[in-house]
């Protein structure tokens, strides 16, 4: 059982074609031979996969299970696996993003404790990207990113370590004004680099990374085309992958503001086409977790009432998404509804209107951090 974990973690990064295979295997020996401490892992590692393939009832069911047998044979040299795999998971998706922090710093600690070093950087990488995707404010995920970064370099977890780079770049170009031409020069040298790097090393997982983080930083400015391009290298890196980069339903969700944003400002169909595909994948994981994907399904559609010319009913999707989007804490994309919303007015010539979300969504982008994205929006408000 010890030596099948050894290859789930290799299979997951080197050999994902192997990966249910091995996870298969490491269940069945729990079924045969009865539960041991090693058990809580396997089904751990199987609710992580089934969540991937998006079977989410069967994924909350078995995490409950690897979970309880954790609590019960008191496997605590196992927890950091076992919360890296549900609240990295499963949890993620069927609770608020929020609540798996917590978690995942916990499964962190204890890792470091048990000298399960590597597991307790993989909980310190998840919990920086659930930070990020959550609206937790930039500065303080900053701050971890620093001190989680000294600690995977000083105990030699680079694999782990250039896994997080993406969000360091995200987050520092969200902070920082892009407008200054040696900034952007500086941050498109070092973000060539490390995809360079990350490339060499043939780990599609974090090719993707690079993609969502960077599409989702470039919808942020406004830069759409840049924006749908690194949508469509993901997706080509994706059809070779055994699964995608679903992130919780965030890269959904940002796929299809992207897409929107170029069904807006372009005739071709193919944008509207993908918009489709899009919305019933949203729809499904507001199902899930609606405390994740209410308000980003409202925005999708606001955007949508809003290109089919239905002013009254998108304005409402609008004010609809921003409020559901602040009861649940993710203040970043409260901050994207309300300045989508002032889009929405300016083109229906309705600067008295426009202008109060504008200064809604700057306020909200200064409060999530992201003083960079401020600056920009006070740059390009055209009035």
């Amino acid at each position: 059982m010890k030596f099948l974990h050894l290859l789930i973690l290799y299979t997951y990064f080197s050999k994902q074609e192997y990966l249910p295979i091995v996870i298969i295997q490491s269940v069945q020996l729990t079924l045969q031979h009865g539960i041991c401490k090693e058990s809580c892992v396997a089904l751990a590692s199987c609710s992580y996969v089934l969540c991937e393939f998006q079977d989410f009832k069967g994924a909350e069911y078995i995490g409950g299970l690897s979970i309880g047998i954790l609590e019960k044979l008191k496997a605590q040299e196992y927890l950091s696996q076992v919360y890296i795999c549900t609240f990295g998971g499963i949890f993620g998706w069927v609770r608020n993003l929020r609540l798996s922090l917590e978690n995942l710093l916990l499964g962190y600690q204890m890792g470091m404790q048990t000298g399960d070093i590597q597991h307790a950087m993989f909980n310190a990488s998840s919990y920086i990207k659930n930070s990020f995707f959550s609206g937790l404010n930039l500065r303080e995920v900053e701050r971890n990113i620093d001190k989680f970064g000294k600690e995977m370099i000083e105990y030699n977890q680079k694999a782990v370590y250039k896994s997080m780079l993406p969000v360091k770049r995200a987050v520092s170009d969200l902070i920082l004004s892009t407008q200054d031409p040696l900034v952007m020069a500086k941050n498109s040298a070092e973000q060539n680099a490390l995809l360079e790097q990350v490339v060499e090393q043939n780990n599609p997982i974090d090719v993707c990374d690079i993609y969502v983080f960077s599409g989702i930083v470039a919808y942020i400015y406004s830069r759409y085309e840049l924006a749908a391009a690194l949508v469509q290298k993901r997706y080509e890196l994706e059809k070779n992958m055994l699964r995608t980069s679903l992130k919780g339903g965030v890269t959904a969700f940002y796929d299809g503001l992207i897409f929107l944003a170029m069904a807006h400002n372009s005739s071709e169909f193919e944008w509207s086409s993908k918009v489709s595909n899009v919305m019933s994948n949203v729809k499904k994981f507001e199902q899930i977790g609606k405390s994740n994907n209410e308000h980003k399904l409202l925005l999708l559609e606001a955007e949508i009432k809003s290109r089919m010319g239905e002013k009254d009913n998108a304005l409402k999707k609008y004010q609809l998404a921003i409020a559901a989007a602040e009861k649940n804490g993710f203040i970043h994309e409260q901050a994207i509804a309300n300045e989508r919303a002032a889009d929405f007015l300016l083109r229906n010539n309705d600067k008295d209107k426009a202008s109060q979300y504008y200064g809604e969504a700057y306020s909200l982008y200064l409060k999530w951090g992201a003083q960079g994205k401020a600056d920009d929006l006070c740059k390009n408000i055209p009035f």
